[in-house]
């Protein structure tokens, strides 16, 4: 039987309810003059798990932290001889990073929900894109050189669905 989503409730400068999913259960957000236990807040909490259903991904057993994505990002733009220009993350819903034409790394925040080995793919593949910026023939033999399981490990990736 699976367990109960939790429930994290944090109050920020905000004029409405937001809820986001994260592993094992949602995040809510709400403005600093509602309580917790406001029946509007409850009653937006309950209808949001419900709406919400069994999309709720489980908490993986492995994960990655930013500072080991931070780390990943340094190891392999020395190896690929590139210098990135701003990483940032952000919360992506439809991609696990991008890569622009100024050399800036945007990386999904849902990475520290993957394990490392999936992590590592996505670095990978964004810093290839500061050399090959297209997912041509070039890309392929510069991530099949850099990283000869790169298909099994995207192919893992797709099959997650957060």
């Amino acid at each position: 039987m699976p367990l109960p989503p939790t429930v994290t409730i944090r109050r920020q400068h905000r004029a409405s309810l937001m809820m986001r999913v994260v592993p094992g259960g949602v995040e809510v957000y709400i403005p600093r003059y509602l309580k917790p236990t406001n029946p509007k807040v409850q009653q937006f909490i309950q209808q949001g798990l419900v709406k919400l259903g069994d999309k709720i991904p489980p908490v993986p057993s492995e994960q990655t932290s930013r500072a080991q994505i931070e780390e990943m990002v340094l190891v392999w733009a020395g190896r690929l001889g590139v210098e990135p220009g701003r990483i940032t993350f952000r919360d992506m819903r439809r991609k696990w990073g991008s890569c622009s034409s100024r050399a800036h790394i945007t990386l999904s925040t849902r990475l520290t929900w993957i394990a490392p080995h999936l992590a590592e793919y996505v670095v990978l593949h964004e810093l290839v894109h500061l050399r090959v910026f297209n997912h041509g023939k070039d890309f392929k033999a510069m991530m099949s050189a850099h990283m000869p399981d790169w298909r099994t490990r995207e192919q893992e990736l797709d099959a997650l669905r957060f």
